[in-house]
């Protein structure tokens, strides 16, 4: 299994073992060491796992046996008493959401102002995280071609965000 592929079957389960870590040790930064563990031992033992390691109670699973092996060694503090409501501090205040919401809203208007070529050229490769040989067989375009594709329109869309920054700045 490749990188690529590792993200794509394991990622998408962050946010929930993030939020059961964070309930197992009660503090964010015992939380995210843990996460940590948790896909440092995936990524190790990627090549000799079975299908059913991306479902979630699978993954929770794993994540609950490092956390007592982690506390029986002694690395992780227990002698917190820990209420049973323990959710993870909101990373973004409400404000910060309002901007981001924002940004995201400009950037799609940007995104959907890119001629139809090149915005899916460039949708294939960042979102979908298609390599040049798959977009290539998709849309008929060599490699290089898209290469160019690829670097010309993230050039674009970062001078036009330098502007419309500018302005909500001014």
């Amino acid at each position: 299994m490749d990188a690529r592929e590792f993200k794509q079957r394991f990622l998408p389960h962050h946010q929930l073992l993030y939020r059961v870590a964070y309930r197992l040790t009660g503090n964010a930064q015992d939380a995210e060491d843990l996460l940590q563990d948790t896909y440092l031992k995936l990524w190790q033992k990627r090549d000799a796992l079975k299908d059913e390691a991306t479902n979630e109670a699978y993954l929770v699973t794993m994540m609950k046996n490092l956390y007592r092996d982690q506390c029986r060694l002694g690395r992780i503090d227990t002698s917190a008493n820990l209420s049973e409501n323990i959710e993870p501090p909101d990373e973004m205040t409400p404000s910060r959401q309002m901007e981001a919401s924002d940004a995201l809203q400009q950037m799609t208007t940007l995104l959907d102002g890119l001629p139809e070529r090149d915005g899916t050229v460039l949708k294939m490769h960042l979102l979908e995280e298609r390599s040049y040989k798959e977009i290539e067989q998709d849309t008929g375009l060599t490699q290089g071609y898209i290469r160019i594709i690829i670097m010309r329109t993230k050039q674009k869309l970062k001078q036009q965000w330098i502007k419309l920054t500018k302005t909500w700045t001014n």
